[in-house]
């Protein structure tokens, strides 16, 4: 077992520089006995183990495995084995993980400030709550007539807020127990089928599957595999649950006659424009580039709905923090000032 695993940013620098060596010429055992003397003692033996599995016979992304590699680089160097252009398969893996390392790296920039805040907050109201409202309470009972209704409305905001935040947590440990024990458990048509009902991920869905299907496909293609050809290699992977219940669904569906584009058409987790590519390029003998072309273009799409996410969640959070600070201040200084104006 890998105790010290590879983090997102290690391991597309890893797949990026080795994808670069074997463009220049390197073989796959000489390229990764030279990127393993430029690696730490832990990931060093992990490359040893490889290496071992090469010799052995396995194909590289089998071999990688054991490292516990990202599952959607796995399947892009699987389907790269396949058509046969291994080196520019490694190094695109290596960039998909590396946008993905950019994009929670942003993230956690983004949201840790507000959020290292809002906890730092809560804690304080929680002090407020337990140890100067409670006070305030017992002196009030001998001027019952110093608590207006205003200052009861913040002092009701200020007692009530951390609870929320317990029973929010709670529900969030609920949430992630759901996820490992009953979601992760169900098949792929029905994980598609409860994500495509979120409303704020549905839409990030369909770009998703739309790219995955596009670019997969692309890449087979460009092979010189046939459509039907290409469905049996999503099949026959394992890595990407996804393209591989795709592959036998199409399959079946184009036995019986079923275009591409109809069957594309019919399945709401696909962008509508991704039939209307397969249609044309189809018609032109151009399949493989348009989808290549489209594939970029939703991978655009997708970085600046990302940006768009993010540029929203500070300010959200910021302000969220800003009220609680305000009520909190008003909680204190409401009914000290009501209470003097009774002295």
């Amino acid at each position: 077992m890998n105790k010290r695993k590879w983090s997102l940013r290690q391991q597309g620098t890893f797949l990026v520089r080795l994808g670069d060596l074997l463009e220049k010429g390197y073989s796959l055992s000489q390229a990764l006995e030279f990127l393993e003397m430029q690696q730490p003692l832990s990931h060093r033996r992990d490359l040893q183990r490889c290496l071992e599995h090469l010799r052995s016979g396995l194909p590289f992304y089998r071999s990688l495995d054991p490292l516990h590699f990202h599952r959607e680089a796995i399947g892009y160097l699987f389907f790269a084995e396949q058509h046969g252009d291994l080196p520019h398969g490694i190094a695109e893996a290596g960039k998909m993980l590396l946008h993905k390392a950019d994009y929670l790296q942003r993230l956690r920039k983004t949201s840790s400030y507000p959020l290292l805040l809002l906890l730092f907050m809560v804690m304080m109201l929680a002090v407020v709550q337990h140890m100067l409202l409670p006070q305030f309470f017992k002196f009030s009972t001998f001027l019952t007539s110093s608590r207006s209704s205003f200052t009861s409305f913040f002092l009701q905001i200020v007692s009530t807020i951390p609870d929320m935040f317990i029973v929010f947590c709670i529900l969030l440990i609920v949430c992630l127990l759901l996820y490992v024990s009953w979601f992760q458990k169900l098949t792929v048509t029905a994980q598609i089928h409860i994500v495509m009902k979120i409303p704020l991920i549905r839409s990030f869905a369909r770009l998703y599957f739309t790219h995955m299907f596009a670019m997969q496909l692309r890449h087979l293609l460009q092979g010189g595999l046939s459509i039907y050809e290409a469905l049996q290699v999503f099949a026959r992977q394992e890595k990407l649950p996804f393209l591989q219940e795709e592959g036998k669904g199409m399959k079946e569906q184009l036995v019986k006659g079923i275009t591409l584009d109809a069957i594309i058409a019919s399945r709401m987790y696909y962008e509508q424009e991704l039939a209307l590519v397969v249609r044309h390029g189809q018609s032109n003998g151009e399949l493989a580039k348009e989808l290549s072309h489209y594939g970029e273009f939703i991978f655009q799409t997708m970085e600046e709905r990302i940006e768009r996410s993010m540029k929203f969640i500070q300010p959200i959070l910021l302000s969220f923090v800003g009220v609680l600070v305000i009520c909190m201040y008003l909680a204190i200084l409401l009914p000290m000032f009501s209470m003097m104006s009774h002295l």
